[in-house]
């Protein structure tokens, strides 16, 4: 006992500081939200046209915001376990959850997004027009947001983020549930380019998938497969449109 104590005290100190996770935390969200802002804003027509500039600058922010993953799971010596992807404790689990995840934001777009639409206007998907009618675009896009989309934002907004700010916080009841609102509201930031309704909207999704993240036991593989679902489903409709 007194021996498994020790090991604990000295993982503890090997673990990097809160000012190094915080750090890292900022750097990761202003690089973020610059990348963003170049892209929608100076590219947003052609960003789907590996030729265009605005396509590698979303590139280049997916892969430094993996890159700060990366860098502070080697620094905190966390297992893939620590970031969302633990074994589930059995096959219908992540099937269950993801069917509950997927309701809750079908009741959200039923009974929410209605009113968002109202005090924000409706969400600014001009940047997607080129899909309509363009089978391989669309094939390439679904691609990209299962990728960049589904998979490392489940890993950086649901994972990294909430983990990260409950251990700045505390590690504490309180301090998670901080963490899950923290991180819904940088969520719907990042949808910025979609205007306020857009925002808004995300944020609420946001808090589901951290909620969700939470009591499934910080668990990520239902929130990716529900997240890529989604993308699918609004790009197959612009696609169709």
């Amino acid at each position: 006992m007194e021996e498994s104590a020790r090991e604990t005290v000295a993982l503890n100190e090997l673990a990097p500081p809160k000012s190094f996770l915080g750090l890292s935390l900022v750097l990761l969200l202003a690089v973020s939200f610059t990348l963003d802002y170049l892209s929608y804003n100076y590219y947003s027509n052609t960003f789907l046209n590996v030729e265009s500039m605005g396509f590698w600058l979303l590139l280049y922010k997916v892969g430094f915001m993996v890159a700060v993953v990366l860098i502070n799971k080697k620094a905190s010596g966390w297992l893939w376990s620590d970031l969302g992807f633990a074994r589930p404790p059995n096959w219908w689990n992540p099937v269950l959850t993801a069917v509950a995840t997927f309701t809750a934001v079908i009741l959200l777009s039923l009974f929410l997004k209605p009113l968002l639409l109202e005090i924000g206007g409706p969400q600014n998907t001009a940047h997607l027009a080129a899909l309509r009618g363009n089978l391989p675009l669309l094939l390439f896009a679904l691609l990209l947001v299962w990728i960049a989309a589904a998979f490392v934002q489940e890993l950086v907004f649901r994972a990294f983020l909430i983990n990260t700010l409950d251990s700045i916080f505390g590690n504490s009841i309180r301090s998670t549930w901080f963490a899950v609102l923290i991180s819904a509201l940088l969520f719907g930031l990042v949808h910025t380019w979609q205007g306020l309704s857009g925002i808004l909207f995300t944020a609420a999704i946001g808090l589901v998938f951290g909620i969700v993240y939470i009591l499934n036991g910080r668990r990520i593989w239902a929130l990716i497969f529900v997240h890529g679902l989604l993308d699918s489903i609004t790009l197959v409709s612009i696609y169709n449109s």
